[in-house]
């Protein structure tokens, strides 16, 4: 399970800060190692400092998963009619972007132009840990969100989630 919320602040050359928080989900089994962001399978305390970095389909926002998180994902992708319009969508705004994010010696994750572009990332960032993925966004595009759906969807939100247990 992913949680967290962190904010960092991007420099100029595109690199931001990739939170400690955040790197136990990395670990295969997203995170099952109980947070200490060490990948069991090497059986060498490496901790493991890649993953899929790629747009939201949904949001304005990037995502990040492990990478068997998105090879599953593209199979599943794979298996459904590719003549449809979603799927050719998917493909071209999810798939294609797609980069493998690696966190540096310094802690920090290079975003490439057009993931930024795409994204609004400026200089304030926040990464979100969403129970299976992580999302970047930008502070601005985070902060609005927020506002909005405080504004409008929060009472039928709670409405849908108490009639699920929540």
């Amino acid at each position: 399970m992913i949680f967290g919320l962190h904010h960092c602040l991007m420099d100029e050359k595109g690199r931001v800060a990739f939170p400690a928080g955040l790197r136990p989900a990395l670990a295969p089994g997203g995170g099952a190692d109980h947070g200490t962001g060490v990948d069991p399978a090497s059986g060498d305390g490496e901790t493991n400092n890649r993953f899929i970095l790629t747009q939201s389909l949904y949001e304005p926002c990037l995502v990040g998963m492990t990478e068997a998180a998105f090879i599953e994902q593209a199979k599943k992708v794979a298996a459904l009619p590719p003549s449809h319009p979603a799927v050719s969508l998917y493909k071209r705004f999810v798939i294609a972007p797609a980069t493998v994010a690696v966190i540096d010696k310094a802690g920090r994750v290079n975003v490439p132009k057009e993931q930024r572009e795409y994204a609004g990332l400026e200089r304030d960032c926040v990464w979100l840990g969403v129970l299976d993925r992580i999302e970047l966004w930008s502070r601005t595009r985070y902060d609005e969100l927020r506002r909005r759906h405080a504004e409008e969807d929060l009472a039928s939100a709670r409405a849908f989630l108490a009639g699920h247990g929540l």
